[in-house]
């Protein structure tokens, strides 16, 4: 006959199984607690400290230069503090660490090989042997480095966490401090090296550009000196005679017209009487000497002609010198009118040769504009040249200065300092708990299954009987 299924689990059951069991379970909470003091005293405790370093995606805007200037777009700033995590991981920083701290001699980051034969020969065998170019304590040092620095960036921030791991508190935080400034040395070295290829290559495309800039201003220099096309403060000297000579002949007939005016004043008082009034052309000193023995002699002549009367000796003598008088008089005003006259024929002249010099700038300037055609073709292109050889004379200066200049925006917003608390194996404030709770579980675990052994063996033994009775009945039958 089948044997019957064992029934189904109760909460009774499994109280009673637990219960009987209490003694494993206590040993088996106790086995782990004890376990796990054991394990945490033979483990090596290592340190964990910390730098935090905040990268802002805009510089500084000390100088305004486009040679490394970085103004990242809106969705850009979150791939450049990525970016910046790899470069605080890469050789070139963490090399400098091992450098400056002299971590190739440290014995934690110099991990010996095994001098044990079946060791080495089980590692040769599997490929696990360097081979011994890679075994450079620089490099193995920067290996176990890497090993020992973690570098993560908070979600929605562009801050960078810098953890470094030692088995001394104090080199864990040296070495979190180390990697801040190398990474800050790293930075302005590349910064410096980008700003001095292009200060380079700008240095030395400027002397072709100044040597085509000089062979353009020489060919406008040539065809001004062939064609004649001198200038003086930027204007040709055609086009500057050409004002010059119209100013000289507008003063030339204003002082022409005034010398016609004087010489037809002057031949209206040719036949005047001696006492008439002259006008200003005519007086001179001599003309006024002689005006005033005139007056003086002709008011001498009426006294005396009314003391002695007209018929007189003397009035003979006075009347005489009265002529002289007139005819001096007389003398000097054509003397005067042909010094005015010579004065507007000199004007005349001078007019007249500047008109002559005037029609002659204009057929000059007719050609010097035919031939500007051609010097305006050949400015250009110098200016064009000019223009870009200036703009990359200023970039080039703009780019050696920026060799001494660091204007990234990054500083570090934490330093590191010596941990108070191990980060490995974890504290026995938490490790003991849960052990305890796994041993426990292990416990209650093995005092369910003998529990349940002991049942089956115990319901077996109860059903034996039962089945003996029967057999029997069944013989007698």
């Amino acid at each position: 006959m089948a044997e019957p299924a064992a029934p189904s689990l109760s909460l009774s059951a499994a109280a009673r199984r637990l219960w009987r069991g209490s003694g494993f379970i206590v040993l088996g909470g106790l086995f782990m607690v004890a376990t796990t003091v054991a394990i945490l005293g033979m483990l090596t405790p290592s340190y964990v400290s910390s730098i935090q370093i905040l990268i802002d995606p805009s510089d500084l805007r000390s100088v305004d230069n486009d040679v490394t200037v970085r103004s990242p777009q809106s969705d850009a700033g979150v791939s450049l503090a990525e970016s910046q995590t790899k470069v605080i991981q890469s050789d070139s920083v963490l090399r400098r660490v091992v450098t400056k701290l002299g971590l190739d001699h440290d014995d934690e980051f110099m991990k010996p090989d095994s001098t044990n034969p079946v060791v080495e020969f089980l590692k040769n065998a599997l490929g696990m042997m360097p081979p011994p170019a890679s075994r450079d304590p620089v490099n193995m040092a920067l290996d176990t480095l890497r090993q020992n620095v973690l570098v993560r960036r908070p979600e929605r921030t562009f801050v960078i966490d810098v953890q470094a791991k030692s088995k001394d508190p104090q080199k864990a935080a040296t070495i979190a401090n180390a990697i801040g400034e190398a990474y800050f040395a790293e930075e302005a070295n590349a910064r410096t090296e980008a700003a001095k290829r292009v200060s380079d290559s700008l240095t030395s495309r400027l002397t072709t550009l100044r040597e085509a800039l000089e062979e353009a201003e020489g060919k406008v220099a040539t065809y001004r000196a062939t064609n004649k096309l001198a200038t003086s403060t930027g204007r040709p000297f055609s086009d500057q005679q050409l004002g010059d000579l119209n100013q000289q002949l507008v003063t030339a007939s204003i002082r022409t017209a005034e010398a016609r005016s004087r010489l037809d004043q002057a031949k209206k008082m040719t036949s005047s009487d001696a006492g008439t009034a002259l006008p200003e052309m005519l007086q001179s000193l001599e003309m006024q000497a002689l005006r005033q023995q005139y007056a003086t002699l002709s008011r001498n002549t009426a006294e005396l002609a009314t003391r002695l009367g007209s018929r007189h000796p003397a009035m003979t003598e006075m009347e005489a010198q009265q002529r002289d008088l007139q005819r001096l008089i007389q003398v000097e005003k054509t003397r005067i009118i042909e010094s005015t006259r010579k004065d507007y024929d000199r004007a005349a002249a001078s007019e007249a040769a500047i008109h002559k010099n005037i029609d002659q700038v204009k057929t000059d300037l007719s050609k010097t504009d035919r031939a500007s055609v051609g010097l305006r073709e050949l400015e250009r292109a110098a200016d064009s040249r000019r223009s870009v050889y200036e703009a990359f004379l200023k970039r080039s200066r703009e780019a050696g200065e920026q060799e001494r200049l660091n204007n990234t925006n990054v500083r570090i917003i934490s330093t590191a300092t010596p941990a108070r608390i191990r980060a490995w194996p974890p504290s026995p404030r938490i490790a003991l708990p849960i052990a305890l709770m796994i041993g426990l579980m292990l416990g209650a675990a093995i005092a369910l299954m003998l529990g349940a052994d002991s049942d089956r063996k115990r319901a077996r033994k109860a059903r034996r009987p039962t089945q003996d009775a029967r057999s029997l009945r069944a013989v007698d039958a």
